[in-house]
């Protein structure tokens, strides 16, 4: 799958802008941007992500390139929009659910 940090590398390369240039027009943090090029990270938060695709003119999902994403950035658009408490009631619902999936005797004959 690729992440956002190997789409960033892809449009940064040889022929691509500069880090600083895009971190100034994206209006982005430079230092997060040469975390990622350099490994330390592979992702950021997704408002920059989506600074970043927009600089380079395409949304957060064309940038990548991955249709697997899809889902994961609508999640985190989702919850960005959350208060915390409305944030953290999902978060414990999707627990809750994850765990009483698990514990499910169904569960435990698919293991078997």
């Amino acid at each position: 799958m690729k992440t956002f940090r190997d789409a960033l590398l892809q449009a940064t390369g040889p022929e691509g802008p500069s880090l600083r240039k895009v971190a100034e027009a994206a209006k982005v943090s430079y230092e997060q941007l040469k975390k990622l090029k350099q490994g330390k990270t592979q992702n950021t938060n997704v408002e920059d992500a989506r600074r970043i695709a927009t600089y380079f003119g395409k949304s957060l999902e064309d940038f990548i390139e991955s249709p697997e994403m899809k889902a994961d950035i609508e999640i985190a658009d989702l919850l960005n929009q959350l208060e915390g408490a409305e944030r953290d009631f999902l978060i414990n619902a999707a627990k809750a659910q994850i765990s009483a999936r698990d514990q499910s005797p169904e569960k435990s004959d698919e293991d078997q």
